[in-house]
């Protein structure tokens, strides 16, 4: 889920020293824009990117950052999806669209402002 639909869409680094990628060079000290949501669907990593598909592999996207410029809360947003979902399986007989989505406008992160749902129990 986190491959296809990046909370974090952009953010910024500084070069710490000249550096080439892709054949563009960057001298010390220059702002370096990075497009999370992008290698998030790279095709060379990803079969079919553009495709939301439940049986993908969920290791290997950036939606939290990597290494030292991990997210932080990654462990605490892991565990909180992990308790919703396994309690929602348990509970729900189906959860479906009760309205249109309304996405909140941000240029770093992606995410809703709302997102009207209707909840079967079991």
């Amino acid at each position: 889920m986190l491959s296809y639909e990046s909370p974090a869409q952009t953010f910024f680094r500084t070069t710490t020293r000249p550096v080439e990628v892709a054949g563009v060079k960057r001298g010390e000290g220059e702002k370096v824009l990075l497009f999370l949501a992008d290698a998030n669907r790279d095709p060379r990593r990803w079969e079919n990117p553009d495709r939301f598909d439940i049986t993908r592999r969920a290791t290997g996207h950036l939606a939290f950052g990597v290494g030292i410029h991990g997210c932080v809360g990654m462990a605490v947003a892991r565990l909180e999806a992990e308790i919703v979902l396994s309690l929602l399986a348990r509970k729900v007989e189906a959860i479906e669209r009760g309205g249109e989505p309304e996405r909140r406008l941000n240029n770093t992160l992606r995410g809703l402002a709302r997102l009207p749902i209707r909840v079967r129990p079991a």
